[in-house]
């Protein structure tokens, strides 16, 4: 993450104005009019749905510095092909170099789709902008897109909480060559489900992953970061290992620690060994740390699959009386 001296200066010259300012509240009429109404940095806007059902035909462009989209359900069905549902950039002209985002957050909202567009995206190309993309997620479902929640540019330190992603083609996605992106993401209580893939990590990112759920996804996760996690696996046999270990040029390779409070259930195994692995790594430099507790998951070989190592206990497959 790089960070500039004389952004954090213009920084402490705006706080007590962003501080002090009311935030204003959009009225209903439609989700793009009621962003386009609210006013400029540095009045924090709330966009409030009351709890109302919008059909979207175009994308809804958030400025994470200035707004809270909040209680509603957006119905994406009809988005072009391509596109995502929210992007949340302050690329373009005027926008503050600020580090003034805490209190902005996409909260209390439903997001359906279709299976060629993308849910929610952060992305900021504008490399002048150095926290251009990061706004928290809170009591939020995503379902039905090719791709559930990309992390892009100018993506980090923010967190998800309460978030429920299913039933997509890729719950999370992580884009390739991120631009000062992925430092410590964290996820409390999100639940990445029912996906075709639950996370595909191109990027190399560094999630957190706190009291969450990776619940039968085809295959679990993709990882290319340091990944923590703190939670519950579960799936049926996989017919190929469920999580692939990878190591990107210049990055710190996918590793994957799981704390002794988690658990990964293969169900439908009666607590023998479902596969030869549970895990593929093409990298020496990739690692698990595995005090897991486990049922089904220890393979007929070993746990690990590839040069990388494994560190910690892989309990033996339970075998019931």
């Amino acid at each position: 993450m790089q960070v500039h001296s004389l952004k954090i200066l213009a920084v402490a010259s705006m706080v007590a104005v962003s501080i002090s300012t009311s935030p204003a509240i959009a009225r209903p009429n439609d989700p793009a009019a009621m962003i386009a109404a609210c006013p400029a940095w540095p009045a924090h806007c709330r966009v409030d749905l009351n709890g109302r059902v919008y059909r979207l035909q175009n994308t809804l462009h958030l400025n994470p510095l200035t707004t809270t989209l909040t209680n509603g359900v957006l119905d994406a069905s009809s988005l072009p092909d391509g596109q995502p549902a929210i992007l949340v950039s302050s690329d373009g002209k005027g926008q503050p170099e600020s580090y003034d985002t805490a209190s902005n957050s996409i909260d209390h909202l439903v997001l359906t789709g279709q299976s060629k567009a993308d849910g929610i995206v952060l992305d900021n190309k504008d490399d002048d902008n150095i926290r251009a993309a990061a706004i928290t997620l809170e009591n939020v479902s995503i379902s039905g897109f090719r791709r559930g929640l990309t992390f892009g540019n100018h993506a980090y330190v923010f967190g998800l909480s309460h978030v429920q992603i299913h039933n997509n083609a890729t719950g999370i996605y992580t884009i390739p060559n991120p631009s000062d992106a992925g430092e410590r993401i964290a996820l409390e209580d999100v639940n990445v489900f029912n996906n075709t893939l639950g996370v595909d990590d191109e990027g190399g990112m560094e999630l957190d992953w706190l009291a969450s759920r990776l619940d039968y996804n085809a295959t679990t996760a993709f990882i290319s970061g340091p990944w923590t996690f703190d939670g519950h696996i579960e799936l049926a046999p996989p017919q190929t290992p469920p999580i692939r270990l990878h190591a990107l040029v210049g990055k710190p390779a996918g590793s994957l620690y799981m704390t002794t409070g988690s658990i990964i259930l293969v169900n439908q195994s009666g607590g023998k060994a479902s596969s030869d692995y549970w895990v593929q790594s093409d990298s020496p430099y990739s690692t698990i740390q595995f005090p897991a507790q486990t049922y089904g998951v220890r393979g007929k070989i070993g746990i690990m699959n590839g040069p990388a190592a494994v560190y910690g206990p892989a309990f033996p497959a339970f075998n019931p009386h």
